[in-house]
């Protein structure tokens, strides 16, 4: 009988328990600490004007180098400062001609800009030749305006802060 009685106590006590369901752990959803924008960036990007050419040239004017200049001041004081150079052309000449011609104008941009310290890794620059007009009639002073190049402002990789091209 205390055989029996034993038995009944292994199996009652431990031989046939249920396995625990394996419930998800949730843990609490991080929180990323977004990086402020300094007040200097933010004036920065109110700052870049979009610079424009003369017809079929692809060199900085005066007004121009002026706005990059101050621009490449406040980017050697923030690193995390990144740039898009958009270049862009009039309608005038063909479609592979004015890409080259946008392409020539934001690498313009681009060498300035290194040549006043800027780092390389910290400028793209990409051409959309006439297919983003500013204006899109036909009249000289349509095609003064987008005759240019445009910039889009990052703040440390994340997405834009802002743009001319906004």
């Amino acid at each position: 009988m205390l055989r029996y009685t034993l038995l009944a106590a292994l199996i009652l006590s431990g031989g046939c328990k249920k396995k625990p369901i394996d419930e998800p752990v949730v843990s609490a959803p991080v929180v990323e600490k977004v990086k402020e924008v300094p007040p200097p960036v933010v004036e920065m990007t109110k700052n870049f004007s979009r610079v424009f050419f003369e017809f079929d040239a692809a060199n900085l004017t005066s007004d121009g180098k002026s706005a990059l200049d101050a621009n490449a001041e406040i980017m050697a004081q923030y690193s995390d400062i990144r740039l898009e150079i958009q270049g862009h052309a009039d309608e005038r000449g063909t479609t592979e001609y004015n890409i080259a011609l946008g392409q020539k104008r934001a690498d313009a941009v681009v060498r300035y800009l290194l040549q006043r310290g800027v780092s390389s890794s910290r400028v793209k620059s990409v051409s959309y030749g006439e297919e983003r007009p500013l204006d899109g009639r036909a009249t000289e002073t349509a095609w003064e305006q987008n005759r240019r190049a445009e910039f889009v402002v990052s703040w440390s990789g994340d997405a834009p802060v802002r743009g001319t091209s906004n």
